[in-house]
């Protein structure tokens, strides 16, 4: 138990991290918006999804115990049961695409860190500022994320 402490306290900080974020100084969100989706449909054209399924066995540990007549017996435990995934082997390639598709446009991926709580909120629908030292990324009510320069 004491080696999962670690990993759900790393989780618990990932999701509340920002994604990567494209940025321009002086864009629109809404300009943002509606040119990231159109990158993202051109990729599903030029890249399309190529769904993959794999099985992965399941997992036995060996067990001992003891039988009717004192003497040791050997049999195993199932620790996990055999199951199948699913993923897309062109998903890599489709984000790159994406990423090509918005530098185009003059837009690069930035990663920023989450915005302190006390750091003032400005105009959800202004342009987005320039980047500096102090730039971070604020969530929006509606789920979204804001580049804040304060």
């Amino acid at each position: 138990m004491k080696r999962l402490a670690p990993l759900v306290c790393l989780a618990a900080l990932a999701a509340c991290a920002p994604p990567p974020l494209y940025h321009k100084a002086g864009a629109a969100p809404g300009q943002v918006t509606a040119l990231r989706t159109s990158c993202e449909v051109a990729a599903l054209r030029e890249v399309p999804r190529d769904i993959r399924t794999t099985y992965i066995p399941p997992r036995y540990m060996p067990h001992y115990y003891h039988g009717p007549y004192g003497h040791y017996h050997r049999g195993f435990v199932l620790i996990e049961p055999g199951r199948t995934e699913s993923y897309d082997a062109n998903a890599e390639l489709r984000a790159r695409v994406v990423d090509q598709c918005m530098a185009e446009a003059g837009f690069r991926p930035v990663r920023l860190p989450a915005c302190a709580p006390d750091t003032p909120a400005p105009d959800p629908d202004s342009a987005q500022p320039p980047l500096g030292p102090t730039s971070c990324a604020r969530r929006l009510p509606g789920g979204g994320w804001q580049v804040v320069t304060p």
